[in-house]
């Protein structure tokens, strides 16, 4: 079976697209230039010197710098007053420089001196400071103890109070006792005593009668009366008053002193007790109520001046802390590198003008000095500046025309640096790319090839 033409040219033309396109030639790439190196002349010790006036008069150095040269390299027979006018401004740049130096060097040290003064006298303050501040605490260590010993003294009389009303309540219970037991007498000599020694009570009625005879006895034994009084009583008691004999009527007579007797005894006691109890319970309570009062009175005292004291110690506490601040230290530092830094300035500055002096110092016989090379330096650079601004001579070549012959295009034949550089862009321009040419060189072929197809 034959293809068909167009089948023919459609696959042909997938073959040559899935084909991989050739990489073109790179270009020849243009030389790169070599950077240009600045010359850099080396400092002359004016350049230093005149650096270091920049520091003190920025302006005038910027004026004074091209101008001072060509009036160094000068003759003094030559000079002119303006070039005596730029000496003349340089030696006082110099005078002031140096004198600021000196001025600011003084400064540092009046400073310092100041500074010194100023923690000599904060340390004195500090050292009275510490002492009032040691005394202030032992005054609160002594309001402290002042405040201890108030409350245990108000303690102390609380305590004393609390006792002297014990004993006052105590004596109080005994002297009402002693009114009770009175008052009971009483009753006993006014009430059972009468009925049992009159025969009040009737015959039936005995046990009321031997009941008032027992609290009789028992009265008497209290009254402390004879033991044969006691035990002859309760017999002649229990005898009706008519059929007593004189022994009983003597029992009777003595019973009744008795008992009288004991209960005026029992009254005196409890009149005693009364007395003695406004005598001395009393007062002893009253005293030591005062005695608190006092106690209270001193801890209130003791209590003010602790308060007092802790406040006045802490007062002196904040004034220690105050005279012992850093920002005195931290100003001595400052001061102390201001100090150096100015000195170390005015070092420089001598240095710098030393170096200057010794360079412009006239030379010894025959031998090349510094001033000699200084002078030469500064001519020749005058003349280069002179040189550079003046216009040219007839014929002569000027900068710019120097400049023009350097950028013109060689002559033909000439060796240039220029010269292999051009030609190689130029047969890189005129050689076909081949990357362009890849598919312009498949698109014919496949137009041959359908030609084939359809002849």
């Amino acid at each position: 079976v034959q293809a068909k033409p167009a089948d023919v040219c459609h696959l042909i033309r997938k073959q040559h697209a899935a084909m991989p396109k050739r990489a073109g030639a790179p270009s020849k790439a243009r030389a790169a230039k070599a950077p240009k190196v600045a010359d850099v002349k080396p400092q002359t010790p004016l350049d230093a010197l005149f650096d270091t006036l920049e520091q003190h008069a920025p302006a005038d150095i910027d004026t004074l710098r091209p101008a001072l040269p060509q009036a160094l390299g000068a003759k003094a027979e030559e000079q002119h007053s303006f070039q005596q006018m730029v000496l003349d401004t340089f030696k006082k740049l110099i005078a002031d420089a140096g004198g600021s130096r000196a001025a600011a060097v003084q400064t540092a040290e009046a400073a310092v001196i100041e500074h010194q003064a100023l923690e000599a006298d904060a340390a004195a303050k500090l050292e009275a400071a510490q002492q009032e501040e040691s005394a202030m605490k032992q005054c609160e260590v002594d309001a402290t103890g002042a405040l201890a010993a108030a409350e245990e003294g108000l303690r102390s009389a609380d305590g004393a109070l609390g006792v002297a009303k014990e004993a006052l309540a105590s004596a109080e219970g005994a002297a009402r006792a002693k009114g009770e037991a009175a008052r009971a007498a009483e009753g006993v000599v006014g009430d059972e005593w009468v009925a049992i020694k009159d025969g009040a009570l009737a015959g039936k009625d005995w046990r009321a009668r031997d009941k008032h005879i027992k609290k009789v006895v028992a009265l008497l034994g209290d009254a402390t009366a004879p033991a044969s009084l006691c035990a002859a009583a309760p017999a002649t008691l229990k005898e009706r008053p008519e059929n007593r004999g004189p022994f009983a009527k003597a029992t009777v007579d003595h019973t009744e002193q008795a008992l009288h007797k004991h209960v005026a005894a029992l009254l005196a006691e409890r009149d005693a007790a009364v007395a003695a109890i406004k005598l001395t319970e009393a007062q002893g309570v009253a005293a030591a109520q005062c005695a608190l009062e006092e106690a209270s009175s001193r801890l209130s005292a003791a209590q003010d001046a602790s308060i007092s004291a802790q406040n006045a110690w802490v007062e002196a506490n904040a004034r220690v802390s105050g005279f012992k601040s850093e920002k005195l230290s931290q100003r001595r530092e400052e001061v102390a590198a201001q100090l150096e830094e100015a000195r170390a300035a005015e070092k420089n500055f001598q240095a710098v003008l030393a170096t200057f002096e010794a360079s412009t110092a006239p030379p010894a016989a025959g031998a090349d000095s510094p001033v000699a090379l200084e002078t030469t330096s500064a001519a020749t650079a005058t003349r280069n500046v002179e040189a550079s601004t003046a216009p040219p001579a007839a014929g002569a070549d000027s900068p710019a025309e120097r400049e023009a012959t350097a950028t013109a295009a060689p002559a033909a034949g000439a060796d240039s640096p220029a010269a292999p550089e051009t030609a190689d862009t130029a047969a890189a321009a005129a050689a076909p790319d081949p990357a362009a040419a890849a598919p312009a060189a498949a698109e014919a072929e496949a137009a041959q090839v359908d030609a084939v197809a359809l002849g």
